[in-house]
């Protein structure tokens, strides 16, 4: 049996991108004639038929809202879908799932399937939301969608997650309370996470006022197999790095294994903080230090603001809502210099969601 075509397909086909050709199936846009007769053409002869969303969405619903995210190896991601799930449920609707792995080409295979399979409105985590092909489809097709995790605060996206700049700032603060002043900080590599670049840019804030030096930057894959190798390389160039800051807690508790592996003790030789507050760093010891932020109400908020525009037949208000966060005391944190044995990890209490004034609020 032939694979099923998709609208990434009738572009390649016609030589001309997946906005054109929704353009043109769509009835949503200008294009030249010749362009239009190429798509057209391209679509006949692959057996294409595209999904005319626009007016789909006012004549009849599926009932179903499509979820794309990076990865569900980190379990972040996990509790978010658990969060739609629930509002999902709540409202009758049910979900369709795809990971796109930290790939823009995957992510816009994602959404031309998602598009086929007519789902009422999408809710998404994209790499880069600041040049992004799959943002502009999804604006091509005027089909209802909302990111989740990204912040871009640019007011053409409606977004539900963290203000990832004041979290980082908050652990570049405990940091400096602990007494540490040459730090790193590990990153899923920029140009496919967002995230990461802001939450070093809030890093980079913190020890700058401060008065400490810019931390160090190490990116690596989302699944980083040389790990080991190159924080060696690292503390090799730098040994007086006493603290790491991750972009995530899956990568920080990786960063935690590979330190072991090259005879570094953690917080005895080297203090490590995560991002996201994921419950399997309350099961490792020692326990990790992270940013603790509500994935569950992320995806739970998502969810019922496709749903709340789709019952009113229009898309969802452009506008970032940004959740609180709390930063989570854990034994990888502690002073400085301490050596293995006679160090004492800092224990300050966990305090309840939080954000600095005002950063909780939809803007």
């Amino acid at each position: 049996m032939s694979q099923k075509k998709t609208i990434k397909d009738v572009a390649e086909r016609a030589g001309c991108s997946i906005a054109t050709v929704s353009r043109v199936l769509n009835g949503s846009g200008p294009a030249s004639q010749e362009k239009r007769e190429q798509v057209m053409l391209a679509a006949e002869e692959l057996g294409f038929r595209f999904n005319e969303l626009g007016r789909s969405l006012q004549s009849r619903r599926s009932r179903t809202i499509g979820i794309i995210v990076p990865a569900l190896t980190n379990p972040v991601f996990a509790e978010a879908i658990e969060g739609i799930q629930a509002a999902a449920d709540e409202a009758g609707y049910q979900i369709l799932l795809n990971c796109a792995n930290y790939e823009q080409e995957r992510e816009l295979d994602c959404v031309s399937t998602l598009l086929a399979k007519q789902v009422d409105g999408i809710i998404l985590t994209v790499g880069d939301p600041e040049d992004c092909p799959t943002l502009r489809l999804l604006a091509e097709t005027g089909i209802p969608y909302c990111l989740i995790f990204n912040q871009t605060g640019s007011g053409r996206h409606a977004e539900v997650g963290v203000d990832n700049i004041a979290a980082a700032r908050s652990v570049g603060e405990a940091l400096m309370e602990a007494g540490h002043r040459e730090v790193a900080f590990v990153a899923v590599r920029f140009s496919s996470s967002d995230r990461s670049r802001q939450r070093y840019a809030g890093l980079c804030d913190a020890l700058a006022e401060a008065g400490a030096p810019e931390p160090r930057l190490l990116e690596v894959e989302y699944e980083p197999r040389n790990l080991k190798n190159a924080l060696a390389a690292m503390f090799a160039e730098q040994p007086e790095t006493t603290a790491l800051f991750a972009s995530n807690d899956m990568l920080a508790l990786a960063c935690m294994r590979a330190l072991r592996a090259i005879g570094r003790s953690v917080p005895g030789d080297v203090s490590v903080i995560g991002f996201d507050g994921i419950s399997i760093g309350d099961l490792v010891h020692p326990r990790l230090a992270t940013i603790a932020t509500p994935g569950r109400e992320m995806g739970a908020r998502a969810a019922r603001l496709i749903i709340d525009a789709l019952k009113d037949n229009r898309k969802p208000t452009p506008e970032t809502v940004a959740l609180p966060f709390a930063f989570r005391s854990g034994e990888s944190l502690a002073p400085p210099g301490i050596g293995s044995a006679g160090g004492r990890a800092v224990t300050r209490p966990p305090a309840a969601f939080s954000t600095p004034p005002d950063s909780n609020q939809t803007k």
